[in-house]
């Protein structure tokens, strides 16, 4: 198992933005205790992100001339995002021989194809995707849906988006599913026993499409701790993390994660969970 990581990741943040370098810190610091060792990542090239997003959007990101209420607008923060988006380009190649995970910020799965949004401002893992240029299957755990990834696969038929998701919080989408991008919303805080059931169809339509390799949108902010949404969380256990991994292992085919959202003080130990498996 490979794990990428740059201590880069952690130089930009926008005071009270929930964001933070704290995030990738706190995973960090946890695994390395366990003993997990990272390998560092190298930016992505604007030929790498043009794949997936527009020449106009880049140049919004590179020139700081865009704004959203949720994405701030921080110096430099292009060169981060490319860095983030080369950590999982990265994990996506070393999936071939090994199970890989970037963990790196700023996350990515909100950023369409001319837009940025909800945290993010590239979207490292259809950037992947795209690089590889393989049959791939996209499933998103992260309790928001990845309006970004739907918007930049739809209709691909190389391409199947499964997303499980609250569909009563940001960004407002993913209540129905449509052609290759299939939506699992939630509206209550479901628990372990039900989300693992939603797990099992998810993987069961991922191995009927015959992917040659899995990316992850791993977020832990469907956890039982997570403060960011409020009631309006998933409620997970940290063993419901080693049962989705669990999962997707057993359909042995290539996979590797990029790391979403989650903003508890137990990213750590849900890291963990998840990772264990493929130890």
């Amino acid at each position: 198992m490979k794990l990428i990581y740059s201590k880069k990741c952690e130089e930009y943040w926008s005071e009270g933005h929930p964001e933070s370098p704290d995030r990738t810190r706190i995973i960090h610091e946890h695994l390395k205790e366990k003993g997990f060792s990272f390998t560092e990542p190298k930016q992505a090239s604007d030929r790498d992100i043009l794949k997936a997003h527009s020449k106009s959007l880049i140049e919004s990101i590179k020139n700081n001339s865009f704004f959203d209420y949720d994405t701030p607008n921080i110096e430099n923060i292009y060169n981060y995002a490319k860095l983030s988006a080369g950590a999982a380009i990265t994990a996506a190649k070393l999936s071939k021989d090994e199970f890989a995970f970037s963990l790196m910020r700023p996350p990515g799965h909100h950023a369409g194809k001319n837009s940025l949004g909800g945290f993010c401002y590239l979207n490292n893992i259809a950037i992947a995707i795209k690089g590889l240029g393989e049959r791939a299957a996209i499933l998103d755990i992260d309790l928001h849906h990845g309006n970004g990834t739907q918007d930049i696969f739809m209709r691909d038929k190389n391409v199947l988006y499964v997303s499980l998701h609250r569909g009563d919080i940001y960004p407002g989408t993913g209540h129905e599913s449509i052609e290759n991008c299939i939506n699992y919303p939630f509206y209550e805080r479901v628990g372990e026993k039900e989300y693992l059931r939603t797990v099992d169809e998810a993987i069961k339509k991922i191995k009927e499409f015959n992917a040659k390799v899995i990316g992850i949108s791993l977020g832990f902010d469907t956890y039982k701790k997570e403060f960011l949404a409020g009631d309006r969380g998933m409620n997970l256990e940290l063993s419901t993390y080693k049962e989705i991994a669990k999962r997707i292992k057993q359909l042995e085919i290539p996979s590797f994660a990029v790391l979403e959202g989650g903003y508890h003080e137990d990213l750590g130990l849900c890291a963990e969970k998840f990772l264990e498996v493929w130890e």
